[in-house]
């Protein structure tokens, strides 16, 4: 049964977020062949059209994986979905794998479009691009090729960081949820301001002075406290979700 709503989840979330990423491998395609044509005004209006579409390529694949868990359950959907023989641990399993699975594509499609982008590319145009980034480039490659334990951290940090991403997600529209007023999407958005806000100062008065304060005694110090720390908020709105799903889930209100 998991297989069959994770297949059903991608299905639904890749039939809308296929229409931008081919739109966007189009836009590669022209871009690439106007470049190579002495029209520079158009192909500046088609690289900025490319460049506008990876955005939003990555952006509907990231949306409507955390649009498609709302939509299956706290609206009329929810009926179906909560009546099927599966336990609130495979609903979030499924959306959630689901959801991680579009967002790794996204990437891969915005990865392709860009060797398709770059293949043959004169040269010039090339160092010009890799110039705008060599200073960025250059301070990973430090943290690399000094320890390369640092990249492992890297990795393990992304792998927590983007499922912990659609988890605070689920669980903010799951508090909505126990509203019974209507307008449950406002709260929602209300309870998400707050905690941005709420994110913001401590950011900015506590947690970033930490983080710094770890950096001079070790990077690797500071990759792991983020590391746990993404990981214990992963673990809470994994668990706020599924009380929510199993206990608190009122679709007449």
């Amino acid at each position: 049964m998991v297989r069959k709503l994770i297949k059903h989840e991608l299905f639904s979330i890749i039939r809308v977020a296929a229409i931008p990423a081919a739109t966007m491998l189009l836009l590669a395609i022209l871009t690439r062949i106007t470049i190579e044509t002495s029209n520079a005004g158009l192909a500046a209006i088609i690289v900025m059209f490319y460049v506008f579409s990876i955005f939003v390529t990555l952006f509907i694949g990231y949306f409507f994986g955390i649009h498609s868990f709302y939509q299956s359950l706290f609206t009329s959907n929810g009926y179906l979905t909560l009546s099927l023989p599966v336990t609130p641990d495979q609903l979030i399993w499924s959306k959630l794998i689901a959801a991680i699975a579009v967002m790794f594509a996204s990437i891969i499609v915005c990865i392709l479009s860009a060797c398709i982008f770059f293949i043959g590319l004169p040269a010039e145009i090339i160092e010009d691009i890799a110039n705008s980034f060599a200073q960025m480039g250059d301070t990973l490659n430090r943290f690399i090729n000094a320890d390369p334990m640092f990249f492992v951290e890297l990795v393990i940090f992304i792998i927590i960081s983007v499922p912990m991403s659609f988890l605070v997600f689920y669980a903010i529209m799951c508090l909505g949820q126990l509203f019974t007023i209507k307008n449950r999407k406002v709260i929602a958005i209300l309870i998400y301001i707050g905690l941005m806000f709420v994110w913001s100062v401590l950011n900015q008065s506590i947690f970033g002075n930490i983080n710094y304060s770890m950096s001079k005694i070790s990077i690797h110090l500071t990759m792991w406290v983020n590391i746990a720390f993404y990981g214990g908020v992963a673990v809470g709105c994994y668990f706020l979700v599924r009380f929510v799903i199993k206990n608190k889930v009122n679709l007449l209100a």
